[in-house]
């Protein structure tokens, strides 16, 4: 059982978190019955250059459609706001959690991604700090993102807890001291509101 006392900050992260994330390249690939599972590893790299602003979308789909053999069209597989994606639960229970903690967004995206899903619905306000890898030059798992996020928010590691929904990013978080909840829905939402 984590012990959550002394918690003064809860760190999110945002795809699968926040929102579902489901880009019109994978439908788009779909569609033309390419299994996007041949061609992940190589795809990975792409989004970590992309992550780490080394490229914008429109080069992101040029060089995916190199590997995958089929043009992906830009602008039409743009990834654009589309509202029911969002976790409008964690949103509530995030306003709710501002009241007696710090907020913070820890997140491996890219700027366009931000600008339609974070920046537009106007989800950048329920932050405190934020720290993105296309912005800091890291991603996580690694420890320099951790050790941003902590000197950002300026507390000891075990005063934040950071919620993710990929139990792979949570060790390195856990080796800078911080405290971490597998995000699970419904079930993370009443664990965070009992806090």
């Amino acid at each position: 059982m984590i012990d959550f006392k002394n918690i003064k900050a809860i760190a999110f992260d945002f795809w699968g978190v926040f929102a579902e994330m489901n880009p019109p390249m994978y439908e788009y690939m779909k569609q033309h019955n390419i299994l996007l599972e041949k061609y992940s590893e190589k795809i990975h790299e792409l989004i970590v250059a992309y992550d780490l602003n080394n490229l914008t979308e429109q080069q992101f789909l040029k060089e995916c459609s190199k590997i995958i053999g089929l043009e992906i069209p830009y602008p039409l597989c743009r990834y654009i706001y589309h509202e029911d994606v969002l976790n409008e639960n964690l949103i509530a229970v995030v306003k709710k959690l501002k009241e007696r903690f710090k907020i913070a967004l820890l997140s491996n995206n890219n700027k366009e991604y931000c600008e339609e899903y974070l920046f537009r619905p106007g989800l950048d306000k329920f932050f405190d700090i934020m720290v993105i890898s296309y912005q800091v030059g890291y991603r996580k798992p690694a420890p320099e993102i951790y050790q941003i996020l902590i000197k950002k928010l300026n507390l000891r590691p075990e005063e934040i807890l950071f919620v993710d929904d990929d139990p792979t990013k949570l060790p390195a978080a856990e080796a800078q001291g911080i405290k971490t909840l597998v995000y699970k829905c419904g079930e993370t939402d009443r664990i965070l509101l009992s806090l």
